[in-house]
């Protein structure tokens, strides 16, 4: 085809509704089946230094390390534990605020401590196109394709498993606290269980809240760790458009720090990447106050 008449085509193709999001599922979907294939899944490299194995979990003395459900994580990332031997290990708060768009538990899983991670739906009030895009199950082929280009990377959990017709992951547990419970914890009312019993779980003021209290709590002392990660990210086609601070963990044990959470992350290869990385920068700029280039150079 005349190279004109195909970018013609291409363009006109990117104004149909829709087509966009169609296209990057069809792609993420071929490079997480053809993953697969490969049998990507069966090579078990080290998990991260502050993955949980199964020697730190209590009950384990008492039951063994058979697969099962440790704990449920809830809205703000924190952990109920199942067995009552556990609830020293997992449990920080009492109240539990439930989850809005999948569930997340920790288990026991072929000798490994993963965060079990199954694709539900979107919230009620979400907007048409979240609904459908879930219901194809863009953000589960998206999150998968993400973490297998990730696995290499010392500041992202490992993925271990995943189940196509359950859309479902297993990913290494990594314990430890957000950069959104430290501020949290400084009195910020900033969780979802702050802000649900005032019926402001959408607050558009809380993104403000975070960023100036992370700035004037000591930020910066994470700002060069966060960027390593982001240029690392970047350099393997990944571009996280979920910028916040709940999506950065602090390892307990080593206080590194650990990026989760890609169902919404933009791709190289899929469409519109190349807008998407600045937003993502344009994201890590107005969070952490790193400048980064805006045509994804690493």
């Amino acid at each position: 085809m005349n190279p004109e008449l195909r970018r013609a085509l291409e363009q006109g193709l990117r104004r149909v509704p829709g087509m966009n999001a169609a296209t990057k599922l069809l792609a993420v979907r071929l490079e997480t089946v053809k993953a697969l294939l490969a049998r990507r899944l069966d090579e078990n490299p080290l998990p991260v230094p502050d993955a949980v194995t199964p020697s730190d979990i209590p009950s384990v003395a008492e039951l063994g390390p058979g697969d099962r459900v440790l704990a449920e994580l809830d809205q703000d990332g924190f952990a109920f534990a199942i067995h009552p031997a556990d609830v020293p290990f997992f449990n920080r708060r009492s109240e539990k605020m439930p989850r809005l768009r999948y569930r997340l538990h920790v288990v026991l899983r072929r000798g490994y401590v993963c965060v079990r991670k199954r694709f539900i739906g979107q919230p009620r009030n979400a907007p048409p196109g979240a609904h459908l895009s879930a219901l194809l199950g863009l953000f589960f082929y998206n999150e998968a394709a993400a973490l297998l280009r990730l696995r290499d990377l010392p500041s992202v959990p490992r993925i271990r498993d995943l189940h196509l017709t359950t859309r479902t992951l297993f990913v290494d547990y990594v314990r430890g606290q957000t950069l959104q419970h430290q501020v949290a914890e400084r009195g910020q009312k900033v969780l979802d269980i702050d802000l649900a019993p005032l019926g402001q779980l959408f607050d558009p003021e809380r993104d403000r809240r975070e960023i100036e209290a992370f700035a004037s709590g000591g930020g910066e002392a994470y700002s060069g760790r966060i960027e390593e990660i982001v240029r690392a990210m970047n350099a393997r086609g990944v571009a996280p458009l979920d910028v916040k601070l709940g999506n950065v963990l602090i390892g307990e044990k080593t206080g590194a720090l650990y990026w989760v959470d890609f169902e919404r992350a933009a791709l190289e290869g899929t469409p519109r990447y190349r807008e998407q990385l600045a937003e993502h920068h344009d994201l890590v700029n107005r969070w952490f106050g790193l400048s980064l280039p805006g045509d994804g150079q690493a």
